[in-house]
């Protein structure tokens, strides 16, 4: 046996005895120590007894604090640090985040993202309007799911590297006979993504969406391409595949379903996941128009449902509200996944195309001289305009656009081609759209094309804070960043701005060729176009001779 029994003493009941009554002056000190910190606090923000809800999707990840009255009103122009401690040590910032209580509205509402100290205990942040009452909440909600479409062979943005969960490679297509045609890309995951290849048709490809149609159109031949896809998987030594078959008309809504279910069934069988791409529902007078893609059982029959991107920039912001609540109404909010694009969308009558950002700002960007040749000479003065935002020719010029929430201009094409407007995708831009994900409890974020190609818009600037944070930013640019910079090589001339998309140039005395270059900015990136143009050298002409005077 190790020690031994122990007598039984007066003094061990005494002892006994004391060590209760110490125990109990303890407590008495510290419940006097708690309220007199708590009545005396002197920080900024001081525990509170409120018992308030956390926001639907997040946990406290610290208690909830009102601002001390004591310390009187912050002015607006004050920026106010502030130091809150976890509950628990956490390992990691992602998804941490400071949020006021509104009592008007009974909302928590997003103030910044919570900074993590090193020692993982305390969060920090800057308020510049102090909220009566705040906390520290993480995201739970099934959201951190950022998805990158990649072309095919094509390296990541870098922006995204470490951000990313999912990375779809534009790989495959389906062939008639059910078989899996092309070849799986090169990239490697590097453990910090899983690597999902996309199966795609859509109408860009002549002759795609009618294979599908046909495949899909009896038990058979749908079976065998099931048979074919999970082969492929299997080969391929994948975790989980994409389908991609856009386009589709809705006489297909059945059997694309039923296709769906039984690849689903099959591939879960083998641990495998199934995501899906469609094409975003429309709005069509008093309903949402799903077409041919059942969204409620596709949401039973895949693990994540992506919203392919929706082009019409103009009525976005009216009608996504309403596509994003009637889809989450059927399906798990956490299973829809959001698609934004890094391209500009150019409208005009009844077409929609995209470009890259930097195409659109070669538009934006072009100048034209508004003088004949033999006009211009020199130490004169001569008018140069931006040819798509003169607005001295009826145009808008680059500026924010509140109804649409992105950097746009519209112009005139050449020969009687009418009007078009072109909205760019950026820093800016994207932020609003991932409100939305916020708003209604989506899975997270996907992004159309993420691979790291420079004239593409910046939008992983945006993305990065609102993946580890899970709080979107909502700037608009400075409208002085928008307006045009006008600038004659060498300094030949003076030039100024006349604040309507055009400048007045005074030529140089000396004749000869000189380039003006127009610089402009999306709000994040500047883009220059130029013009030469021809100065030649003033003629004066002789004053005449007069005529000797008759009779002198």
């Amino acid at each position: 046996m190790y020690g031994s029994p122990r007598r039984s003493t007066n003094y061990g009941r005494v002892a006994a005895l004391g060590l209760i009554a110490l125990g109990v002056v303890l407590i008495v000190f510290w419940l006097a120590g708690r309220m007199c910190n708590s009545s005396s606090c002197e920080d900024f923000y001081c525990p509170s007894d409120r018992n308030i809800a956390a926001l639907d999707g997040y946990e406290f990840a610290s208690r909830i604090f009102t601002y001390n009255k004591d310390k009187g009103a912050v002015s607006g122009n004050t920026n106010l640090g502030i130091t809150v401690k976890l509950s628990k040590p956490v390992s990691d910032g992602q998804s941490l985040t400071f949020f006021g209580y509104v009592d008007e509205t009974r909302t928590w509402e997003p103030i910044t993202p919570a900074v993590l100290e090193p020692q993982g205990k305390v969060v920090t942040a800057t308020f510049t309007s102090p909220p009566a009452i705040m906390a520290v909440m993480r995201r739970t909600a099934p959201g951190g799911n950022t998805v990158a479409y990649l072309p095919h062979n094509t390296p990541l943005a870098k922006g995204a590297a470490g951000h990313v969960s999912i990375v779809h490679t534009l790989d495959f297509k389906p062939l008639a006979d059910g078989t899996i045609d092309g070849d799986l890309s090169t990239l490697k995951t590097d453990g910090s993504f899983e690597l999902y290849p996309v199966i795609s048709a859509n109408n860009r490809n002549r002759g795609d969406v009618a294979i599908v149609e046909n495949i899909l159109s009896n038990a058979d031949s749908r079976s065998n391409h099931v048979n074919k896809i999970v082969q492929k998987v299997t080969e391929s030594n994948l975790k989980g595949i994409d389908i991609a078959y856009m386009d589709l008309t809705v006489t297909s809504r059945t059997s694309f379903t039923l296709f769906v279910g039984e690849l689903y069934d099959k591939l879960h069988a083998q641990s495998k996941q199934l995501t899906l791409t469609l094409p975003s529902p429309i709005k069509a007078q008093n309903r949402i128009d799903e077409g041919a893609y059942d969204w409620a059982e596709l949401g039973k029959r895949a693990d994540l449902l992506k919203i392919a991107p929706y082009r019409d920039q103009a009525t976005y912001r009216l009608t996504m509200p309403d596509i994003l609540a009637d889809l989450s109404a059927k399906v798990q909010p956490g299973k829809l996944i959001l698609t934004v694009s890094p391209y500009a969308t150019e409208t005009g009558g009844d077409t929609i195309s995209t470009m890259p950002l930097a195409a659109a700002m070669a538009i934006a960007t072009r100048v034209t001289v508004r003088a004949n040749a033999d006009e211009i000479v020199t130490s004169s003065l001569v008018k140069v305009a931006g040819t798509n935002i003169d607005r001295d020719e009826g145009l808008s010029g680059l500026r924010w656009s509140p109804e649409t929430a992105t950097v746009a201009f519209s112009y005139k094409q050449p020969q009687g081609g009418g009007s078009r407007t072109v909205y760019l995708e950026n820093f800016f831009s994207i932020g609003f759209k991932l409100e939305m994900i916020r708003t209604y409890h989506l899975g997270g974020v996907a992004v159309e094309d993420a691979s790291d190609d420079p004239f593409l818009g910046d939008i992983w600037s945006a993305l990065v804070p609102f993946v580890t944070s899970g709080t979107p930013i909502l700037f608009q640019p400075n409208a002085q960043d928008l307006a045009p910079k006008w600038k004659v090589g060498n300094n030949q001339g003076t030039i100024e701005d006349t604040g309507r998309g055009s400048a007045n140039w005074s030529t140089p005395a000396q004749p000869g060729s000189y380039t003006i270059s127009l610089t402009l900015s999306d709000g994040v990136a500047l883009f220059e176009n130029s013009v030469d143009v021809s100065v030649k050298a003033k003629t004066v002409s002789a004053s005449p001779t007069p005529s000797p005077t008759a009779g002198r």
